[in-house]
């Protein structure tokens, strides 16, 4: 998906544009643990272990963009990667750049935000220029990596890197997509993607390693049980992490998704709830994962600790 962002660049570098993103940028071969700032308010938790800046992008003419690629790696095999990018698109043009945007998410024909057979999830709300959307999915990495089905695929440098340093990918992995735009928050274009190794929700093997025939794809997924555990782990953490980043998009109250039915555990999401207090030992520990998974900040890990201890 982060793709048709720079497609989107290309686009509109002709318009009377111009846009400032204050948005930190981090070298590759940057190095992170717990979180990564962006901004004062835009701190990203981050997963136990160690982090490294792995791509760094941008573009800019009368409009200006950035991104950074940021990954964990476990025995020099990839478990997790995320691309964080935000615009800021306030300024002249504002309609023509909102109708591009609006072609982009919803009209792509290579992805998007809507219904596809390779989605798992899609949940979306759009309104006039407005847009919050979440996909979650699988897909096949060397597919992604060296046939994508987009031919302006720009992942080159995540390549470059892979194969230099001779990483092992997993043949088949999670992917989920965040997407936060409205000109009700000042313009600002947030799009952040995840990449997770199947492993880490103690996924068995996979023995079908094509998006089509992978035990993830959602027409196949109820004859792999075990595959469907790891799948729904999956969404449930990807719909968790879509709430904290709506928090740190600083979405619209009337903007944001209804996720409850596809988290696991409701009451991991309400351990700041009073009333939600009969069994302190296991509130802690949900909460612990939490934040060991890098759902919530260390600093949203001790309030919420401070008031189930209280």
């Amino acid at each position: 998906m982060m793709k048709i962002i720079l497609i989107f660049l290309v686009c509109i570098t002709s318009l009377n544009y111009f846009s400032n993103v204050s948005a930190k940028m981090y070298r590759i071969g940057d190095t992170f643990e717990k979180e990564i700032k962006f901004t004062k308010k835009f701190v990203l938790p981050l997963s136990e272990g160690k982090w490294k800046v792995v791509d760094r992008y941008s573009f800019h003419d009368f409009f200006y963009f950035k991104g950074n690629a940021i990954a964990r790696l476990e025995n020099n095999e990839l478990m997790e990667l995320i691309w964080v990018e935000k615009a800021n698109l306030s300024g002249e043009s504002m309609g023509i750049v909102d109708q591009a945007v609006n072609e982009i998410m919803f009209k792509d024909k290579y992805d998007g935000c809507y219904e596809r057979p390779e989605y798992f999830l899609v949940k979306v709300f759009s309104k006039g220029a407005t847009h919050n959307c979440l996909v979650v999915r699988h897909y096949d990495t060397k597919k992604e990596l060296y046939t994508p089905d987009d031919p302006q695929s720009t992942i080159g440098q995540i390549k470059k890197w892979l194969i230099e340093d001779s990483i092992k990918i997993p043949p088949i992995a999670f992917n989920s997509f965040h997407s936060y735009f409205s000109r009700l928050n000042r313009g600002e274009w947030y799009v952040i993607q995840y990449m997770a190794n199947p492993k880490i929700f103690n996924s068995p093997k996979n023995n079908y390693i094509t998006e089509d025939s992978s035990e993830f794809h959602k027409t196949n997924i109820d004859r792999f049980p075990q595959h469907k555990i790891a799948m729904d782990k999956w969404v449930s953490f990807s719909a968790k992490r879509h709430r904290h980043l709506e928090n740190l998009f600083n979405a619209k109250e009337h903007h944001l998704l209804n996720l409850n039915k596809y988290i696991l555990d409701n009451d991991i999401g309400d351990t700041t709830n009073k009333d939600a207090k009969k069994n302190v030992v296991e509130d802690l520990k949900k909460l612990n994962e939490l934040y060991k998974t890098g759902v919530i900040t260390k600093e949203e890990f001790e309030k919420a600790k401070k008031k189930i201890l209280n």
